[in-house]
């Protein structure tokens, strides 16, 4: 059986391949399973993972962000500019 890092490091290239081929649907899946499992290895539970995505979104509101989809649009300076998250 292959370690989990091997099996997130194939993920990680699967979901490359995929967005070049304009699978966004799929590449969604994949991301998810791919958080799945790092959660997994790291050893963090579904309610620490809600805990830290809500601290999140509370930092978000008090520096003026919000999300939009998986980017962060930065509300304050004159023109918004969007940054890509990497998830964990």
């Amino acid at each position: 059986m292959k370690p989990l890092e091997d099996v997130l490091r194939e993920i990680g290239e699967a979901i490359e391949v995929v967005r070049l081929s304009k699978c966004e649907s799929a590449a969604s899946l994949l991301e998810m399973a791919e958080l799945e499992l790092r959660m997994k290895v790291h050893n963090v539970s579904e309610v620490e993972l809600t805990v830290f995505c809500r601290e999140l979104e509370q930092r978000y509101r008090r520096n003026g962000m919000t999300r939009n989809g998986g980017n962060v649009v930065e509300l304050r300076p004159a023109q918004a500019r969007a940054v890509r998250t990497r998830s964990l």
